[in-house]
């Protein structure tokens, strides 16, 4: 699967140099039951090794990415959006 920013999914990058915390309001929020899945990337090296992709795209156009599980120390808590309603 090829993810590009307008087409295939929402991905995005944060890389934190200290500790932090972010803050991300989804609506609808993630559910797996529903098809809307939240996985999480790291780069990997590449698996094309011609160097021309089937759609003779330049392989230096792409990232490859693997999914894996973030460290114990990762914390998520949810809470539900009590703010203003978001017109979309």
């Amino acid at each position: 699967m090829v993810l590009r920013p307008t087409d295939g999914g929402n991905v995005h990058a944060l890389k934190a140099i200290t500790p932090c915390a972010i803050l991300d309001i989804l609506s609808p929020p993630y559910s797996s039951k529903d098809g809307r899945h939240c996985s999480y990337f790291r780069r990997r090296q590449k698996s094309d090794p011609s160097g021309i992709l089937w759609d003779r795209t330049r392989e230096s156009e792409f990232v490859w990415l693997e999914e894996y599980q973030p460290r114990d120390n990762f914390v998520i808590r949810r809470d539900l959006y009590t703010g203003p309603t978001l017109d979309l």
